[in-house]
């Protein structure tokens, strides 16, 4: 298991920025939650910003989108990494609790999969934070999670008010994660 503690000052600080995203993007005009949004973007900005640490403490080779401001399909992969000279992509699927104890499954948008097969990440890390404790439980390559998605159900989120299809937790492999990251190129 890979852990991270990000500080309390910090995911305080991207509460507030999730808060001006939310207003500087229109979020909650269409009636859309925005309480929850605002928990979501935390919650993946604090993961984020566990695994860049991680990325920099083992001075690892990678370029970092950060607090991304506007529209989804400007936003870019969360991370770029460099294996052998080559630049990869890599995304976190940031999660709540009941995804990993409750269904154990990760929920993935339907209109990404849908509509922006070629902006999916060439890797995905599974991961959760509790109280800004990361913990990265493993590594699916996009070949692997097209493959699950295709077979998965299409099911409709009352909270997020969007539809997703769920990939089972076992697809998400440590080992995986631990063989990408010693292949990273150093700095």
């Amino acid at each position: 298991m890979l852990q991270f503690q990000v500080s309390e000052e910090l995911i305080a600080l991207f509460r507030k920025q999730a808060q001006q995203k939310i207003q500087a993007e229109g979020w909650g005009k269409d009636g859309r939650p925005t309480d929850i949004k605002v928990q979501n973007f935390v919650h993946c900005w604090t993961t984020e910003e566990a695994f860049k640490q991680i990325l920099i403490k083992e001075q690892k080779w990678f370029r970092y989108r950060g607090l991304y401001f506007g529209d989804a399909q400007g936003a870019g992969a969360d991370f770029t990494l460099k294996i052998g000279g080559k630049e990869v992509s890599l995304g976190l699927r940031s999660v709540a609790p009941e995804s990993l104890t409750k269904w154990f499954s990760v929920p993935y948008p339907d209109d990404r999969f849908q509509n922006e097969k070629d902006k999916i990440a060439d890797y995905h890390l599974l991961c959760n934070h509790s109280d800004g404790l990361t913990t990265f439980y493993g590594l699916i390559s996009k070949e692997e999670l097209l493959k699950e998605l295709q077979k998965s159900e299409r099911k409709y989120s009352k909270n997020n008010q969007e539809y997703f299809r769920t990939i089972p937790l076992s697809k998400f492999s440590l080992e995986n994660l631990q063989n990408l990251l010693e292949k990273i190129d150093k700095v």
